[in-house]
């Protein structure tokens, strides 16, 4: 299935009030694709600039925010490994994160140049990942679409910060990933509290959008039962 059609699928069967984002891990700037060309606070602010096009960010582009940049796999240089141990420490100190958690935070298991981001449906190369903005009510479909709501199977986790660890979970586990988000990434990226992320992996794309539109038809169902119970007892 081709990617525009896997994004059509997901904008209407979810249906995203924004546009899905694909993200691909390079090893450089791909041919056809520029540079971004301004200064970004985070890895998550990435994310919005993507809904607008296709661009190339290098590793360095990332390092703004130096938590993000070593979740997404970048080897920092001294300068940003002292900014983020002095951030870290920020952190612990004002008890938004437990000092046992540090070594614990996921980060993605290979290095790369840089990531080429992009509107899912316009993605030149095959995404690693994708990105989806879901209200909870959306990710009831998406998690019963990739498989995450099952009684009879070890529960989903619905992670928190830093939200962007969400990527390297799904990557590793090789399923959509949810998360809360956290304080930065509702600052840095400017997304609304009504919304969540989901990281779908790339080798999942095509089945979820197949599942989609079956569940999708399904909630529409049971809302329809559950309309025509309360009209009874009018």
């Amino acid at each position: 299935m081709e990617l525009r059609s896997i994004a059509a699928i997901f904008e209407n069967r979810i249906p995203l009030n924004k546009p899905a984002i694909g993200m691909a891990f390079v090893e450089g700037l791909p041919d056809g694709v520029d540079r971004i060309g301004s200064a970004v606070p985070s890895s998550c602010a990435f994310w919005r600039e993507a809904e607008g096009g296709v661009f190339y960010a290098a590793a360095e582009d990332h390092y703004n925010c130096p938590l993000g940049a070593m979740v997404m796999g970048f080897e920092l240089p001294q300068e940003q490994t002292d900014q983020l141990m002095g951030e870290v420490g920020m952190m612990c100190e004002s008890s938004y994160v437990r000092e046992e958690e540090v070594p614990n935070v996921p980060k993605l298991g290979r290095s790369s140049a840089g990531v080429v981001y992009g509107p899912l449906g316009r993605m030149p190369l095959d995404p690693d990942a994708a990105l989806l903005w879901v209200t909870p009510m959306q990710a009831m479909v998406v998690g019963e679409s990739a498989g995450l709501i099952n009684w009879a199977a070890a529960p989903a986790s619905v992670y928190g910060r830093p939200g962007c660890a969400v990527i390297p979970v799904a990557l590793a586990d090789g399923r959509t990933s949810q998360t809360l988000g956290c304080t930065g990434m509702r600052i840095n990226s400017g997304i609304s509290g009504e919304y969540m992320l989901m990281a779908v992996p790339g080798g999942q794309l095509e089945s979820l959008a197949e599942s989609l539109t079956k569940i999708a038809e399904t909630h529409s169902l049971m809302e329809s039962h559950y309309n025509q119970k309360i009209a009874a007892l009018a």
